[in-house]
């Protein structure tokens, strides 16, 4: 590969570090690295995101087949990935998905603490409909094209 082309396209690649904020905004830990609650410096879009830091220098295949599923995939009720980064200097790779404040874990969560501090919350039923019609949703989204889940 011509050695000019190499730095010229490095060069013009857009750095997620140029375009977003998101150092000390850890939320969690991924299948495949840390996120990042992350938004644009310049702000153009107020949007919360997501972003992704793959662990380790490269990409997995099955890192690269579930982000070329991931790009494929879109429905209301499965978050988006919005774009990906990647970074020849330092080899990491960075994806760029929908931020969603909340997250069912976090809602048992809040109940079970709740509980536990002997002030019955119950989730109101409306509530529960809500959150499984789009559970069951995006399951079936997911299900309707062959893809099979871990995070719901």
């Amino acid at each position: 590969m011509d050695y000019d082309f190499k730095v010229r396209t490095a060069n013009e690649r857009a750095k997620v570090e140029d375009l977003f904020e998101y150092e000390g905004c850890k939320v969690g830990l991924g299948t495949y690295g840390h996120v990042y609650k992350a938004r644009r410096k310049d702000g153009s879009d107020p949007k919360d995101y997501a972003l992704k830091q793959i662990v380790g220098t490269g990409i997995s295949m099955s890192a690269c087949r579930e982000i070329a599923l991931l790009r494929e995939l879109k429905h209301p009720n499965v978050i988006s990935l919005q774009r990906v980064f990647l970074s020849h200097t330092d080899r990491k790779v960075f994806l760029l998905f929908d931020y969603a404040e909340h997250d069912l874990w976090h809602i048992i969560k809040f109940h079970r603490a709740a509980k536990a501090n002997k002030k019955p919350v119950m989730v109101p039923k409306g509530m529960v409909k809500s959150l499984l019609y789009q559970i069951l949703d995006g399951i079936h989204y997911l299900h309707s094209n062959w893809v099979l889940h871990r995070d719901l």
